[in-house]
């Protein structure tokens, strides 16, 4: 069977009415969202405060379509694309970290490299943030967020419909 990854996003903003305005520009290229998390304070940090502003939330969103692990660079150019949509006075109204979901990992794409992070194109990084081993595991470099394991369930969830996809496919 070709390996398959599910794209995944993290969306920080403190617009969160804008949540189904956004996933509908984002589902054009990625398929129908399928797992929508619950919003979660964003407070571990300060860093995208003087961009976007106070109180901030992260939800975390998986989407229907299955695709090769190569296209996870196109995701990052997708997400950034839908990011511009909404600047405000050049300054971004949300932040929209994409990635991907299988069966042993959670995986975000970024523009920042960091020396746990691997490069994968001009400009674009994985950044490796949890391992599955009978549950979810961060690693040390992982967001506090991620971490703390406020997204754990909605991660099992992702993980568990990507694996009913697989399974379909396979007995198709």
């Amino acid at each position: 069977m070709k390996p398959s990854i599910k794209p995944i996003v993290g969306i920080i903003t403190s617009e969160i009415d804008l949540l189904d305005e956004v996933l509908s520009r984002l589902e054009r290229f990625f398929g129908e969202r399928d797992v929508v998390g619950p919003w979660r304070e964003f407070d571990h940090t300060s860093y995208y405060e003087p961009e976007m502003g106070p109180g901030l939330k992260r939800c975390f969103v998986s989407f229907s379509n299955l695709l090769p692990p190569a296209s996870s660079t196109w995701f990052k150019e997708k997400a950034s694309g839908v990011e511009a949509f909404y600047l405000s006075g050049g300054k971004r109204r949300m932040n929209i970290d994409p990635g991907y979901i299988d069966a042993n990992k959670v995986v975000l794409m970024t523009g920042k490299d960091g020396g746990h992070k691997i490069p994968v194109a001009e400009g674009v990084w994985a950044d490796f943030l949890l391992w599955y081993n009978k549950g979810w595991v961060a690693h040390p470099w992982a967001f506090p967020d991620f971490r703390d394991g406020g997204y754990f369930k909605t991660f099992m969830r992702m993980r568990l419909a990507f694996k009913k996809q697989l399974k379909s496919l396979s007995e198709s």
